[in-house]
């Protein structure tokens, strides 16, 4: 029972400090209330309805969202970490949404650039010049009139088309400020044409997560093999020392395969028995492959025994018909699949290397050769060109 007793001493001893203490804290907490004031009588009188705010301004420009997107029938759509097609008629956009907390007139340059980063993330824009590797356009607000600059667009062969720039007022509602704060949407909008990069990618599945670095603008690149792009805003310095600052987000998309064999001209070859015959000693003359392809790749072509077009049981075997151009300086017999680019035969690269420049390729070398049997029956021989172009992969 004595646990009993000490706590009641311990109660006791307690409500004794509590009635010596209150009134000396009452002398500080209460605030006198005139009896006349409706909701005032008492002795406490308490007003939860005011607060404290504090608003932060940057004085570097803000990127508050960006994508890239794709113009299906008017429905544009996200094509961030994802491929694009590339078939001269499908359109792209860049848009961002953009604010400045000094006023609009304090951003001078937006800057767009897109590069195909071969592999390797550290890659950097115009690190190789070429119109299918490489991507450049800005904004320009450094006169009264905002305009997009071309002549830092680099593509020297038309490899891409830009199709529209637009500029809209919007206003900043999560982090700007009334009447101070300025706000526009962005929109860059191009069409690449059929040799724009390859691009897969390192992975069957991109990694298309975006992590937001120490509370910036400034994101990762996550996969190799694609196209990564920058977007870089500048503004004038003001109220910041007359230091300009830049903002700055980077992020990525892929392109899908494009190959295609466009035309290729029909080689003829006129001569006698027990002779070697070229295409362009007596004939059409050297012949016109035309092919795409926005990756590195070969081209191969096979043939059959040429079949007389009046007696079936004449023909003039593959063995006698030979081939040089594309890539290939000697002749080479078509008994077998023969590359003209690539294939890795006679010195040759297993893949040629794509074009950095161009919307096709033109092969204008190429010439065939036929040895005529001794004692074969005139007339006309034929038989299909089988054409195999392939984009590694």
């Amino acid at each position: 029972m004595k646990w009993k007793e000490k706590i009641a001493r311990i109660a006791t001893i307690s409500l004794l400090l509590i009635s010596i203490t209150i009134p000396s804290l009452n002398t500080f907490l209460i605030v006198p209330v005139n009896a006349d004031i409706v909701g005032g009588i008492g002795h406490n009188a308490w007003h939860n309805d005011s607060e404290l705010t504090v608003h932060v301004l940057n004085y570097e420009p803000r990127v508050n969202w960006y994508d890239f997107q794709y113009n299906n029938s008017g429905t544009w759509i996200s094509r961030l970490n994802k491929k694009i097609e590339i078939d001269n008629s499908s359109e792209y956009r860049f848009i961002i949404n953009i604010s400045s907390d000094q006023g609009w007139d304090d951003i001078e340059f937006i800057n767009i650039t897109a590069w195909y980063d071969h592999g390797n993330e550290t890659n950097v824009y115009n690190q190789t010049l070429g119109g299918n590797i490489n991507l450049y356009t800005q904004y320009e607000n450094t006169t009264s009139t905002s305009n997009m600059s071309e002549y830092r667009t680099i593509w020297p062969k038309n490899e891409v088309t830009f199709t529209g720039y637009a500029e809209r007022i919007v206003s900043d509602n999560d982090y700007g400020f009334p009447n101070l704060t300025e706000a526009r949407n962005l929109t860059f909008s191009f069409i690449p044409q059929c040799q724009f990069r390859y691009a897969p990618g390192e992975n069957e599945i991109w990694n298309n997560s975006t992590q937001e670095i120490d509370n910036t603008s400034k994101y990762g690149l996550y996969n190799n093999w694609s196209w990564n792009f920058n977007i870089t805003i500048t503004d004038s310095g003001e109220g910041t020392a007359g230091i300009p600052s830049t903002t700055y987000i980077t992020d990525e998309f892929g392109v899908y395969a494009y190959t295609e064999i466009i035309s290729a001209q029909n080689p003829r070859i006129i001569g006698f028995p027990d002779a070697n015959v070229s295409s362009n000693s007596s004939g059409s003359g050297n012949i016109s492959i035309v092919t795409i392809s926005n990756g590195n790749y070969s081209l191969a072509l096979n043939i059959s025994n040429l079949q007389h077009k009046a007696n079936s049981n004449e023909y003039i075997t593959n063995d006698n018909l030979y081939i040089r151009g594309g890539n290939r300086t000697i002749w080479r017999n078509l008994s077998n699949l023969t590359y003209l680019f690539g294939g890795g035969e006679n010195a040759m690269p297993t893949y040629h290397t794509a074009e950095n420049n161009g919307n096709f390729v033109n092969s204008t070398n190429v010439e065939f050769k036929c040895y005529i049997p001794i004692g074969q029956l005139a007339g006309e021989y034929s038989t299909p060109i089988y054409y195999y172009l392939h984009t590694q992969q």
